[in-house]
This record gives C-alpha cells, sequence and structure tokens, in this order.
C-alpha cells in the first residue's frame, strides 16, 4: 500500500512539472508576439522616414533645377582654364658633345627649358667619364687594369657592378658568337694598334704569343660578392667592342630619371634612341655603305651601330688589314666588310656589330625579328 502511495506522490510531481514547463512556453510566446510588435512598429516608423527622405529630395531638386542652366557654361569655363593651365610649355632641342673613351659623345634631347637640360647633361657626361675610369685600356690606373695586374695570381678579385655587369654581358656574347666577340684580346688590341702606328704588320711569333692568351674562357665569375678570377698570368681585356654602346645606354637611362624621354646618345657611331622628336616619327640615322652612299633611317628606341675599316686600318704587302681583330686568329680582318646591326639597345647593336664583322651569323639575329636587323657589306657584293 505504501508503494502505491509514493508512486502516485511521484506521478503528482511530474503533473505538477508539467504544468509549470507549460506556463513558461505560454511566457516565451507572450514575448514573442510581444517582440513581432515592436517590428511592426521599427517598420512602420522607417516607412515614415522614407517617405519624408523622399519629400526632401523633391523639393532639392527643384531648387536645383533652375541653377542648372546657370551651372552648366561655367563648369565649361572652368574646364577650359584649367587646360590653358596645364598646357606644357614647348620642348626645346638641345644638343652636347663631350670628348671621352677615345671618340666624342654627342647627345641630343628635348627638354622644357635649359637648366633643365644642363642638369640634366652634367649628371650624364659624369656618369660617361666614371664609365671610362672603370672600362678604359689606356689608363693604367682604371679598374679593368688593375684587375688585369693581378691575372694568374689564382685571385677572385671583388670588382664594381658596372665591371661585373659588362664582363658578364660580354661573356654571353662570346659565347653566342663562339669566340667571334672575346674581350680578352687585349694583347692583341694593343700589338696592332702599335703596328699601325709604325704602318708595318706585327711579327707572326708577337701574334702568336698574344693569341695564346685571347680566350674568354679564361675568365671565371663568382656570383657572391661579384668577384672574377683572370686564369692565365698576362691576360688583357679590351672592352673597345662593347663599352661605347653600354655608355650610350647609360646616357639614356640617366636622362630618363630627368624626365627626358625623347632623346639620342651617339658614342662615335654606337647610337641609343629614345623616344623621336615631338615633331618626327623617328631619329634621323644615316647607315653608311662601302662605297660612300648613305642609307637613311627614321629610327626609335632602340640601339644601332656600324662596325668595320672605313678609316682605321692598315696597309701592307697588298692587303689592308682591318682594326677589327679576329680574336681567333690574331690577325686583323682582310676582307672588305662594313656591318650595321640594329638591336633592342645600344651594347647589343655593339656587340653584335662588331662579333658579325669576324663572322657572318646574321641569320641568327635576323631569325629573332622585332628589332633586330643587319645590313652587312662586303666589297663588290653591296648589301645583303
Amino acid at each position: 500500500m505504501s508503494e502505491i502511495c509514493r508512486l502516485v506522490s511521484e506521478v503528482l510531481c511530474l503533473k505538477s512539472e508539467v504544468l509549470c514547463l507549460k506556463s513558461e512556453v505560454l511566457c516565451l510566446k507572450s514575448e514573442v508576439l510581444c517582440l513581432k510588435s515592436e517590428v511592426l512598429c521599427l517598420k512602420s516608423e522607417v516607412l515614415c522616414l522614407k517617405s519624408e527622405v523622399s519629400s526632401l529630395l523633391s523639393y532639392l531638386s527643384s531648387l536645383i533645377s533652375p541653377l542648372s542652366s546657370l551651372l552648366s557654361p561655367l563648369l565649361s569655363l572652368l574646364s577650359l582654364l584649367s587646360c590653358v593651365c596645364l598646357a606644357q610649355p614647348a620642348l626645346q632641342r638641345f644638343e652636347y658633345t663631350h670628348p671621352q673613351m677615345g671618340t666624342v659623345f654627342r647627345v641630343a634631347f628635348y627638354a622644357k627649358d635649359s637648366a633643365a637640360a644642363e642638369a640634366a647633361i652634367t649628371v650624364v657626361f659624369a656618369r660617361v667619364d666614371t664609365l671610362n675610369a672603370v672600362l678604359s685600356d689606356y689608363l693604367p690606373e682604371s679598374e679593368t687594369n688593375r684587375l688585369c695586374a693581378r691575372a694568374g695570381t689564382g685571385e677572385k678579385v671583388r670588382v664594381s657592378a658596372d665591371l661585373w655587369h659588362i664582363l658578364r654581358q660580354s661573356d654571353r656574347y662570346s659565347r653566342q658568337t663562339d669566340g667571334a666577340f672575346d674581350v680578352t684580346i687585349g694583347n692583341l688590341s694593343r700589338l696592332w694598334r702599335r703596328a699601325r702606328h709604325l704602318k708595318t704588320l706585327p711579327d707572326t711569333a708577337r701574334v702568336i704569343a698574344a693569341q695564346q692568351l685571347t680566350d674568354y674562357r679564361n675568365i671565371r665569375y663568382y656570383r657572391r660578392g661579384h668577384r672574377v678570377q683572370l686564369l692565365k698570368k698576362g691576360i688583357q681585356l679590351d672592352f673597345g667592342g662593347i663599352a661605347q654602346g653600354y655608355a650610350a645606354d647609360e646616357c639614356l637611362r640617366l636622362l630618363r630619371t630627368f624626365g627626358i624621354y625623347r632623346a639620342l646618345a651617339d658614342a662615335g657611331g654606337d647610337i641609343a634612341l629614345g623616344d623621336p622628336p615631338p615633331d618626327a616619327a623617328g631619329w634621323r640615322v644615316e647607315i653608311p655603305t662601302i662605297d660612300s652612299s648613305k642609307t637613311v633611317l627614321s629610327l626609335s628606341n632602340c640601339g644601332i651601330t656600324t662596325s668595320g675599316a672605313q678609316y682605321r686600318y692598315l696597309e701592307a704587302n697588298g692587303l689592308r688589314y682591318s682594326h677589327i681583330i679576329d680574336p681567333r686568329t690574331g690577325w686583323g680582318l682582310t676582307h672588305r666588310v662594313l656591318v650595321t646591326v640594329q638591336a633592342p639597345s645600344g651594347i647589343e647593336a655593339d656587340a653584335w656589330a662588331t662579333a658579325l664583322s669576324v663572322a657572318d651569323n646574321s641569320a641568327v639575329l635576323r631569325s629573332k625579328g622585332g628589332k633586330w636587323r643587319v645590313w652587312r657589306m662586303t666589297s663588290g657584293t653591296g648589301m645583303n
């Protein structure tokens, strides 16, 4: 009997709990209804605000509309005045010359005034002087000659950014031309310079000895620290086939830092061209020919160089020996050839014009297309 009473008591407790839960549910429902009512009130307020904003915009539009006919001519006038104020002054042409690297640099460009031109050309020619101090094989204390003095010692010499760059570019052109371009030609260059001065052929034994020191593969490069090692004692470097084209490129690069883009830099025939003159499609460039006639081109944003023995040569034993030397034989060229190369940059045009004078690999460049063009003229055959 007591057990039945206990169970009845538990059932009654459970019913009581259920009633409590139902009461809580009813309270929650009531709160939800209150929240819904508040949301409806907020929506009503938003609609009222939208209506007020719409009315305000309509009122403002009615105020502005009559003014639009007055503002339109005023805005046109302001636009015209701004164009007049912002109009750039006409560019003026300036031209300067500077003797360096055994030639005369000629730089022509367009700038807004003489003050801007003078500021730019001062920096440009200072850069040319710096490059000469690095790359010259005439100056005893040039960085190039100081490097050569340590040839064959096994020393890995740290070099400047300029010398590193031009050595690496030279190595690339030497490999691409199978040695027709080679900056280790310095001993041969000196030998043939002396021969032209004396107007007599150099001794064959001395040519052979100098040629044995001519091989671009005798230079080792170490990227870390920009270090260079010349493997054989007596190696002499000569950047005569590349330095002027590089210097011409540098002239244009520095002019661009002054906002001068319409420019030409001529380093003794190694020419780098920027944007054309304001009133022309390009810069007028004359290509010489063996028969002394001229071909005129209109060019911009490229490099162009002509290489040949038109003016510097040695005549001996009925032959004309060019100042251009074949690094693979050690002898000055005896075939009459005049090569002009147009390339994307001055340094490329300079190096390839030298190489193609030695060996005709012009088909390699013609296959590149774009800004690469080659004119190769030989005696009796004309231009090809």
